[in-house]
């Protein structure tokens, strides 16, 4: 009896260290994609041509941030386990980085309802009407309003089409947690923009982190 609880410590403590781990790492990837993000510099490229290449598969397109959940993560390009893993990611099908803010625009982005460091969007039922959603991207600051959010199908797609003179942002999840049984779907209409120098908008995302 003694060697067997000896066993079930013995596992325990192997788990408490791969969780620890897991977080650990998942944290320390966070910071060097969101400070690989804040090192580049949008304003010159802008202002030199209106053609911007094509993001690929990984690359960061900006920070999101929901105050009420407690989340800030970068957006990767992509929705691979790859390009999710320590991200959310923009689905490629859905409006593009260069046009957050134009109505008739649906930008989605999905992420894990993770266990791990960060959670992603572990929390993501805990949003009602009204809280805010912000995205960081090309040094604008956006800020969105959830006004809805729903249970649907994986095969309902549609909930990536555009609304006629809107701008949106639309969050996706598994649900319910850790199943792939139904997607947990959040909408949410752009409200504010605001363009800032490279500093401001560096020190703009590094805050809290």
């Amino acid at each position: 009896m003694n060697k067997l609880g000896s066993v079930f410590i013995l596992i325990g403590i192997s788990l408490l260290l791969f969780v620890a781990f897991t977080k650990g790492k998942t944290y320390i990837e966070q910071k060097k994609l969101m400070k690989e993000y804040t090192s580049l510099t949008f304003t010159e490229a802008i202002e030199e041509s209106s053609e911007q290449p094509e993001p690929e598969n990984g690359d960061v397109l900006g920070i999101l941030e929901i105050p009420k959940i407690d989340l800030k993560t970068p957006i990767a390009e992509g929705a691979r386990a790859e390009d999710i893993r320590y991200a959310v990611g923009h689905l490629p099908s859905s409006g593009k980085v260069g046009n957050l803010g134009k109505k008739n625009q649906n930008f989605a982005i999905a992420g894990h309802r993770s266990y791990t460091y960060g959670k992603f969007f572990n929390r993501l039922d805990e949003l009602n009407e009204g809280n805010n959603i912000i995205v960081y991207a090309r040094n604008k600051i956006f800020t969105y309003k959830v006004f809805d959010k729903k249970i649907v199908k994986p095969t309902d797609v549609d909930v990536m089409n555009p609304l006629k003179d809107q701008s949106i942002i639309t969050l996706i999840t598994c649900h319910p947690k850790y199943s792939d049984k139904e997607r947990l779907i959040v909408f949410s209409e752009l409200v504010s923009e605001k363009t800032l120098d490279g500093s401001e908008f560096r020190n703009k995302v590094s805050e809290n982190n």
